[in-house]
């Protein structure tokens, strides 16, 4: 495997590993986004596996680390994280352009990762596509968690989440009986979300958040100037609330674009924990960039 460390960016703080591939640079280069604080090896080591595997398919990669995260020094200016994440995202295309010869990029990242992936594809047009995995704060990012976006609605969407939960796994689950019937369940908090989402269809809808016109004319820019969106969920993931949030029935006129794209995996945890989670993620990455980018 032919990897080693790059330095980069204005002041050659940020640092990544570049794993270079044995075919000629026809394919895109693919830039891997930190998720929140987690060093770029990635959670469960998901990001170097990514990367080899991308690598040997004919794709360059490098994951990287944004500023003050893992290896790379923190910066010296006053520039908000969403801006200097951006920046550093496009100097990280820029410096795997330039050891690969690729001049167009796919970026990829999970939740945090995912929104910072978004937000440079908004602004950099050398984006040719985005896997966003997870995604809660597509709008924009901060500089604690990524999941800003949302906080102002995580009760309704932790309420719709759990009880999704209840209603769809918990209920039809023999052991979930068993603890209902030994007293082991909270009954009022079962019949708070029972009896709110019986009374859900009647309740008046609650208004999209401030934030989401400008997404949905974010979304369109995007895939109106051809990049190609793909859109990964792990099962039950608070992205997916998230999206509702945003978006409603919208997301149908999304679903209209060629270049979008909407998978959901069963059975994986936010991080891909499972082995095997991770293993289909990178099958479905792959083949989804073989689809769309080796004619």
């Amino acid at each position: 495997m032919n990897e080693h460390a790059l330095r980069f960016g204005d002041n050659g703080n940020l640092i990544g590993i570049y794993t270079a591939t044995s075919r000629p640079a026809t394919r895109p280069g693919i830039v891997l986004v930190n998720s929140g604080v987690i060093h770029r090896t990635g959670p469960n080591r998901l990001y170097v596996n990514i990367a080899r595997q991308l690598a040997a398919a004919g794709y360059p990669v490098l994951r990287f680390d944004l500023s003050a995260i893992g290896d790379s020094s923190p910066r010296s200016d006053a520039l908000s994280f969403e801006k200097s994440a951006i920046s550093e995202t496009s100097a990280a295309m820029a410096a795997l352009g330039a050891h690969s010869g690729a001049t167009g990029f796919i970026l990829c990242g999970i939740c945090s990762g995912a929104d910072i992936a978004f937000l440079t594809a908004r602004d950099n047009p050398a984006v040719v596509g985005a896997v966003l995995i997870n995604g809660r704060g597509l709008h924009s990012v901060t500089d604690n968690s990524g999941d800003d976006g949302i906080k102002t609605h995580a009760s309704t969407l932790g309420s719709d989440a759990s009880a999704r939960y209840l209603l769809k796994s918990a209920l039809f689950n023999p052991k979930s009986w068993r603890k209902l019937i030994s007293g082991q369940v909270n009954y009022l908090e079962l019949l708070r979300l029972l009896g709110g989402e019986l009374l859900r269809p009647m309740a008046p809808r609650e208004s999209r958040p401030d934030s989401a016109p400008a997404l949905h004319a974010a979304f369109h820019q995007v895939l109106g100037r051809g990049t190609a969106l793909l859109m990964v969920y792990s099962e039950g993931d608070l992205a997916l609330d998230y999206m509702k949030l945003m978006f409603g029935k919208e997301i149908k006129k999304f679903a209209a674009y060629a270049n979008f794209g909407e998978v959901h995996l069963s059975g994986a945890d936010h991080t891909f924990t499972p082995r095997h989670s991770r293993d289909e993620l990178i099958a479905t990455l792959r083949n989804w960039a073989d689809a769309r980018f080796t004619h």
